[in-house]
């Protein structure tokens, strides 16, 4: 809208936005708003990219070879590698310019020309067999080349393939190759026969070894089980004398036992006895004590006439107490009295005085 666009990249991708000819953002990743007349995207890989290669070269013996393999590459420096080739992209993230093509042919035409240097010193069969030696050397070669580091690249790998001659020589040496496993698969046979004479010869010994070897393995467990017979025994023995000693050292256990609980009964027996002398004297002397204290009211009250103590005693008598005795003198003298009539009314009346004298002393 009005020119506006939003770009949103991977974390893979590195972006560059130009206005103006110069950097206005740069950074993996990034996702940001421009204005699309006026602004330029770049957008170089960052992640890691294989680049493969198959070229043919000739050996030092005028043979040639096909070399096949793959370089495993990434970008250290993206402003650099961005200045050098073009790696612009329309809004949509399109690639716009040849810089990726063009990046992969430099990296493999610097490949060639550094296994060129070291391939033309091998012969033919030398060649077959020397790609962990040409991976070595390339890889350490390319990692210190000035084409790659002004590139802004780091080599994190080199492998080779495949390296196949061409298809006559590849016949020639199949030929080669086939009588020479011929003669192998024959000088197999006299040695695999000679070898079950001697494996034969060997399993002979070897049972005869094995049958001695079992009769040592079954005298030594005899005498193993013999040696175990004893130590059982010994260990019953032990075990027996073990459990003697404890019944022993129980049985002492239990007298000692029983000898603590007769004295302890003992000497409860003699607190008892103590504390039934004791509970005697202390009734005697209660009982000493109670009949001197009445003694010493009955003295008291031996001076005073009847009638003086019965009004105390009859002081001390609740109403009840009063209505009874007064029934008890009615009925004393009961040969005096004619008739006699109390009323309910009388009666709940001497009863109300003598609760209410009672509130009273209270």
């Amino acid at each position: 809208m009005f020119g506006f666009r939003y770009l949103k990249t991977r974390p893979a991708d590195y972006v560059l936005l130009y206005r103006g000819g110069k950097i206005r953002k740069e950074g993996p990743g990034l996702s940001f708003f421009y204005f699309a007349p006026s602004a330029s995207l770049v957008m170089v890989p960052a992640d890691s990219r294989d680049a493969p290669f198959i070229f043919q070269e000739t050996l030092k013996d005028f043979q040639a070879v096909d070399i096949q393999g793959q370089v495993t590459y990434r970008v250290q420096d993206a402003r650099r590698l961005a200045s050098m080739l073009d790696f612009t992209v329309d809004p949509t993230g399109r690639p716009l310019g040849d810089g990726l093509e063009k990046l992969q042919l430099r990296l493999t035409n610097q490949v060639q020309v550094t296994l060129r240097e070291k391939i033309r010193g091998f012969a033919l069969r030398e060649a077959l067999g020397a790609g962990p030696e040409l991976v070595e050397f390339v890889k350490g070669r390319l990692s210190e080349e000035p084409v790659i580091q002004e590139l802004g690249l780091s080599v994190l790998d080199f492998a080779i393939l495949r390296v196949s001659p061409t298809p006559e020589m590849a016949r020639a040496l199949e030929a080669t190759a086939r009588e020479n496993l011929l003669k192998e698969a024959d000088d197999a046979i006299y040695q695999r026969r000679n070898f079950a004479v001697d494996q034969e010869r060997g399993i002979k010994e070897n049972e005869l070894q094995t049958e001695i070897a079992v009769e040592e393995k079954q005298r030594q467990i005899r005498e193993t089980q013999m040696n175990a017979e004893i130590a059982v025994q010994e260990k019953q023995k032990l075990v027996e004398e073990a459990k003697m000693e404890a019944k022993a050292t129980v049985a002492r256990k239990n007298r000692e036992i029983e000898k603590e609980e007769l004295d302890a009964k003992t000497s409860l027996e003699q607190k008892r006895k103590e504390l039934v002398e004791l509970e005697s004297q202390n009734r005697l002397q209660q009982a000493k004590t109670e009949g001197q204290a009445i003694r010493f009211q009955m003295d008291g009250l031996s001076g005073l006439s009847p009638e003086l103590l019965e009004v105390l005693a009859a002081n001390q008598m609740d109403a009840r107490t009063l209505i009874s005795r007064a029934m008890r003198d009615l009925a004393g003298n009961a040969e005096k009295i004619g008739t006699l009539n109390i009323s309910p009314d009388l009666l709940q009346s001497l009863l109300d005085g003598s609760n209410f004298h009672q509130q009273n002393q209270s």
